[in-house]
């Protein structure tokens, strides 16, 4: 039988830090990824389906309003609405 450590359990005021922690850090991310979307949520659907993520317009609005996406969403939304905007000519 193989024994295995684990992490030591948090304590309770430890843990109510972190949830702190994470939320402040869910709401960057959600505010990062509004401002660069900005009104063009069909838009940012259209190429998440077209690069094999399924996902409707209101269904991306209701996963970052919720802020249940992972960091590599957040970088696939980023890096094609950089890409969007390189295509248009568009600068930040």
């Amino acid at each position: 039988m193989t024994l295995t450590k684990s992490a030591p359990p948090i304590r309770k005021e430890r843990q109510a830090e972190r949830v702190q922690l994470e939320a402040k850090y869910q709401e960057k991310a959600k505010a990062m990824l509004r401002d660069a979307i900005g009104t063009e949520y069909a838009t940012l659907s259209e190429k998440l389906n077209d690069a094999g993520i399924d996902i409707t317009a209101r269904g991306l609005e209701n996963k970052i309003a919720r802020g249940t996406f992972s960091a590599a969403f957040m970088l696939q939304c980023l890096d094609l609405l950089a890409d969007s905007m390189l295509d248009s000519g568009e600068e930040s």
